[in-house]
């Protein structure tokens, strides 16, 4: 019989073999692409606010409520996400500058996330290293970012997004390994 609290890993551990595989061979493409990565992603980004803003536009001018109070805001917001996102699609170089500082904050987040969890699977007497140190990493890559702010902003985006997507596939495939050893011990057992 298996352990109740290992019951909250994946059972169906080969897709998530795979899926840590992909973002490790993913990662590695984008750090030999860095510059490329970096205006893809802002470009990326723009496109997905463009888009978005196009639709709240859409469904603030399309709502049939007469009596909507929210109207006025919604379609501000709209094109303020249109704007943004035009502006990052039309001059990605002039949007990675922000994007840079954003992405720092992002990977503050990350890192903290993950050493909270590592703290929490370190409770439950998990392996919680590989946790840690993947939330200390991006802690530490968020201050180079801020460090060397702007200089470094047209390369660090697509850098460290490939170093977060390779530290993500090292993270499923340790998870996928522990998930595969806990099945094999299921099925000794049985």
């Amino acid at each position: 019989m298996i352990d109740q609290e290992k019951l909250e890993l994946p059972v169906s551990w080969g897709w998530l073999l795979a899926l840590g595989i992909a973002l490790l061979i993913f990662g590695m493409l984008g750090v030999a692409m860095q510059f490329y990565l970096t205006l893809a992603s802002v470009i990326l980004f723009g496109a997905l606010a463009l888009v978005s803003g196009c639709f709240q536009l859409w469904h603030g001018l399309a709502t049939k409520e007469v009596k909507w109070s929210g109207r006025a805001l919604h379609l501000l917001i709209a094109l303020i996400y249109i704007v943004f996102g035009g502006l990052l699609v039309w001059d990605p170089v002039s949007g990675t500058l922000s994007l840079t500082l954003i992405l720092a904050g992002f990977l503050i987040a990350i890192g903290l996330s993950r050493i909270s969890y590592a703290w929490n699977c370190r409770k439950r007497g998990w392996k919680w290293q590989l946790t840690l140190v993947g939330g200390l990493i991006d802690l530490l890559l968020a201050g180079l970012i801020v460090y060397g702010w702007p200089e470094t902003a047209f390369w660090v985006i697509g850098l460290f997004v490939a170093i977060e997507m390779m530290i993500n596939g090292w993270l499923l495939i340790a998870m996928a390994m522990a998930a595969r050893n806990i099945s094999h011990e299921a099925e000794k057992k049985a």
